[in-house]
C-alpha cells in the first residue's frame, strides 16, 4: 500500500523546500506545468535530493517531457489518462528500482539519447565489447550507488545480499578500469 502525500506548490522552490523538510521517496512532476528553462532546475534539485526518484507526468508523451526526463534522470511517467492500473504499475516499477516506462516512450528515449550522442561527440554506434558490456543487474547496482545509495540499501532495494552487491561492484570496476567506488564516483 502507498502513503501518499500531496502538496500543492506555487514552484520549484516550494518543492524545495518541502524536500529539506522531509525527503519524499518520490516525486511526481507535471511536465506540463515546467517550462523548458525550469528543467535545469529540476535537474538541480535531484542532484540535491539523490535518494528521491522522480516520475514525470504528462497529457502525452512530448519532445519537453523525453527532454525533462533525460536530464533529471526521471524513474518513469505516466500519462495523466493512465488507468488506475497503469498508474500503480508505474509507481511499483519506480518504488522497486527499475524503470517504470511504456514500452513506446522507452524507445522514443533511446532515440533521443542516441541523438543526443551523436550531436555531441563519438558515433554512438561505437561497439562495445562483450568484456566490458555490463549485464542488467550490474547496470542496476552500479546507478543506485551513483544515486549515493550504500552497498546495505542497494542490496535491501534489489532483494540481494550485500556481499553479492560487493561482487557486481567488483566487476562493474574492473570492467571499466576502475579499482574504486570513490574513483568511479569522481
Amino acid at each position: 500500500m502507498y502513503q501518499v502525500e500531496h502538496a500543492e506548490m506555487n514552484g520549484l522552490s516550494d518543492l524545495d523546500a518541502r524536500c529539506r523538510q522531509q525527503a519524499p521517496r518520490l516525486v511526481l512532476v507535471d511536465i506540463a506545468l515546467i517550462s523548458p528553462e525550469r528543467v535545469d532546475r529540476l535537474d538541480d534539485l535531484r542532484c540535491r535530493f539523490s535518494a528521491i526518484d522522480w516520475l514525470l507526468g504528462w497529457e502525452a508523451p512530448s519532445m519537453l517531457g523525453l527532454d525533462a526526463a533525460i536530464r533529471i534522470q526521471a524513474r518513469g511517467c505516466v500519462e495523466w489518462a493512465a488507468s488506475a492500473e497503469q498508474f500503480a504499475q508505474s509507481l511499483d516499477a519506480v518504488l522497486a528500482g527499475i524503470l517504470g516506462f511504456p514500452g513506446p516512450v522507452l524507445q522514443a528515449l533511446y532515440l533521443s539519447v542516441l541523438r543526443l550522442k551523436a550531436a555531441d561527440g563519438p558515433a554512438a554506434s561505437r561497439a562495445i565489447s562483450p568484456a566490458t558490456r555490463l549485464t542488467a543487474r550490474e547496470g542496476e547496482v552500479l546507478s543506485l550507488m551513483h544515486r549515493d545509495l550504500t552497498n546495505k540499501q542497494i542490496a535491501e532495494r534489489l532483494d540481494i545480499s550485500v556481499n553479492t552487491v560487493k561482487k557486481h561492484l567488483a566487476h562493474v570496476f574492473a570492467k571499466q578500469g576502475q579499482h574504486s567506488r570513490r574513483r568511479h564516483l569522481v
